[in-house]
């Protein structure tokens, strides 16, 4: 021939010093000399090398053009196959034709009328009804269902590893389904298939999914270095299957706000809108005595405290709010707007006979003009609160907590302790909620 033709394969796995040897060849290669190097992994040759090479990549082929060369050829060989057969070749050839061909010849070799059982049985294939019945339970987390397929897989001898595989393609094609439009264009399915498969899409959702082949994903890997791989495997498909009676974070968050104003009695707190018109002290017998949860709710003499008092013993903080928050605003109300808008500033805390109004941060600077005004809201208060008021003006810098304590904080609770092992998770940024001053 006119050219010698040198074939490289696996080009990878050569050494360094084999690269550099082949460098100067490459370089300047006699005329008559063509080389191919053949390789599943370009990124680990040097670029010295592929510098001074011509690209060419191969692709899969398409499972519509194997399917159409696997019929031409059995019509041809007269091999009898049936479609739902071709198309299970096709796809366990994944887009190679030279061994869809090889899978065609062993099983002609020992079968005259090739079905899908047949096509099953060589490859240890799991049926399409096993896949989309476990997929059903795992969403559904009927953990029942689950332990009896298992069972049934195992008695048929099917390799537990090559299920996991296909467990994970099939969830995988769930997913690509629940996000485009016509999954059939996309999937190599057939219409029972995709039938079965929709059916199942109506009761989850894509974030469900996507959580369920990550779990699947951590699976393969725990049954294939497993000593009992159908163990392994059932204990993952347990795991997954609470995944359904996990709440979404955005939930969590939208009725965080209600569930921390609930009283212990699970009652919603009241809020200072909703006792407009009363007084600070309750009257005995009326409507908002049921709502009453502290222990001296029966005695007209109850001494104040502060809400940060009331959160330490667990009682609500209703009585708190009565004596300061509606009070103050009818007091603001009253007062001139510039020494009004200085006094919203603050922080109240009304200590038995005692009112502290703290002033945080750039408030701070309001404090002088406050305190020349304590006569003026001593009596205020006095005259709201029906009992003589001792006003104290003091400042505070704000106290900024780091987040690095905040993590801390929120690492010792054992809730989120529970939600980081079950999903392997950590803790990126956590952020502060702004408390409610009611």
């Amino acid at each position: 021939g006119r050219y010698k033709v040198y074939i490289i394969d696996e080009t990878h796995m050569l050494s360094d010093a084999a690269f550099n040897a082949l460098l100067k060849t490459l370089e300047e290669p006699p005329p008559h000399v063509v080389f191919v190097l053949a390789t599943t992994a370009p990124k680990k040759v040097p670029a010295t090398v592929l510098s001074r090479c011509q690209h060419l990549p191969f692709r899969r082929i398409p499972n519509a053009l194997i399917k159409a060369r696997l019929k031409k050829i059995s019509a041809t060989e007269g091999i009898s196959i049936s479609d739902p057969a071709i198309e299970m070749v096709a796809r366990a050839a994944d887009g190679s034709l030279r061994d869809s061909l090889t899978i065609l010849d062993q099983i002609s070799s020992f079968s005259s009328e090739i079905g899908e059982s047949d096509v099953k049985d060589l490859l240890g294939l799991t049926d399409s009804g096993l896949l989309s019945g476990l997929s059903s339970a795992l969403i559904e987390g009927r953990r029942e269902e689950i332990l009896r397929i298992t069972g049934e897989l195992v008695e048929k001898g099917t390799d537990i590893r090559t299920f996991v595989k296909e467990l994970i393609q099939y969830f995988r094609d769930m997913l690509v389904a629940s996000i485009v439009k016509n999954p059939g264009e996309i999937l190599d399915l057939s219409p029972e298939e995709l039938g079965a498969m929709k059916n199942i899409l109506s009761k989850t959702s894509g974030d469900e999914l996507t959580l369920m082949v990550s779990e699947l994903l951590k699976a393969e890997v725990d049954v294939r270095n497993a000593s009992s791989p159908r163990l392994a495997l059932e204990m993952s498909l347990l795991k997954a299957s609470f995944l359904r009676d996990i709440k979404p974070l955005k939930d969590i968050i939208e009725n965080l706000e209600e569930y921390t104003k609930r009283e212990p009695s699970g009652k919603p707190s009241r809020s200072p809108a909703g006792s407009e018109g009363k007084t600070g002290r309750s009257a005995p017998g009326g409507n908002e005595s049921r709502e009453q949860v502290t222990p001296a709710a029966g005695k007209s003499d109850v001494t104040p405290r502060t809400e940060k008092q009331a959160a330490r013993s667990g009682e609500t903080s209703g009585e708190y709010k009565t004596m300061t928050g509606e009070v103050r605003e009818k007091v603001l109300k009253r007062l001139d707007s510039p020494l009004a808008s200085k006094l919203s500033k603050a922080d109240f805390e009304l200590l038995g006979d005692k009112l502290v109004l703290t002033l945080n941060g750039g408030a701070s600077l309001f404090a002088d003009s406050i305190k020349e005004n304590t006569e003026l809201i001593e009596g205020l208060f006095s005259e709201e609160l029906g009992k003589k008021i001792a006003v104290t003006v003091q400042t505070a810098k704000n106290k900024t907590l780091r987040k690095k304590d905040l993590k801390e904080k929120v690492m010792a609770d054992p809730a989120i302790r529970e939600v980081l092992e079950l999903f392997d998770g950590r803790i990126v940024d956590v952020t502060p909620i702004p408390e409610d001053k009611g």
